[in-house]
């Protein structure tokens, strides 16, 4: 004769116990993370572009910007975007062109170009950009260097004024400090430089 044996009551206590620890172990990393301090990167700024030989660095670490076609960084919060080009017969044309390129908005035409030796300088007040240029020499003949800040006027001015002395060998004139961080804007948006442009010894970079 065949014979059953009552199975005891299953104790489900257990199994939410089990499922509780589970749940807490797998949930306590993310509860944490809020509260663990994150480490910024930063990096030591220099203009020039990867594959040329060309560069310039500035004494001045930033976070790596994420573009991958345009090498630059963030630097509080001014973007600054640095590319070489090759090849450019017109300087004031390459520089307006690099900065559309930059800004992807339409190039400055009217805007007056403060030119010092080989440097170029524009201010586009319509996508808060100050834009520079430099020509190459030597090794570096028919190359041209680009630099374009964008951001707060009053932020941009002390980078821009690092990048204008690495060009140039001197900073930027007070009159135009005073242009990019109170803008004068004319028909079209552009910012005329009141600055009467001085030709310059040329300096080596």
């Amino acid at each position: 004769m065949s014979s059953y044996r009552l199975q005891p009551a299953t104790d489900r206590r257990w199994w939410w116990s089990l499922f509780g620890v589970t749940a807490v172990v797998l949930l306590l990393p993310a509860a944490l993370l809020p509260l663990v301090p994150t480490r910024a990167v930063s990096s030591d700024v220099r203009l020039g572009m990867t594959g040329y030989s060309w560069s310039i660095p500035l004494d001045l670490s930033c976070s790596p910007g994420s573009d991958l076609l345009v090498e630059g960084w963030t630097c509080g919060s001014v973007s600054l975007q640095t590319m070489i080009v090759e090849g450019g017969a017109d300087p004031d044309r390459t520089l307006r062109r690099m900065m559309r390129a930059a800004s992807s908005g339409l190039a400055p035409t009217g805007a007056e170009i403060l030119r010092e030796g080989d440097a170029r300088m524009l201010i586009d007040a319509p996508t808060a950009s100050v834009g520079m240029s430099l020509e190459g020499s030597g090794e570096q003949e028919g190359l041209t260097m680009i630099a374009v800040l964008t951001g707060p006027g009053e932020q941009v001015v002390p980078l821009a004024d690092l990048v204008w002395e690495k060009f140039t060998g001197q900073g930027l004139p007070e009159i135009v400090r005073e242009a990019i961080v109170t803008p004068t804007f004319e028909g079209d948006g552009w910012i005329p430089i009141p600055f009467e442009p001085l030709e310059m010894t040329k300096v080596s970079v």
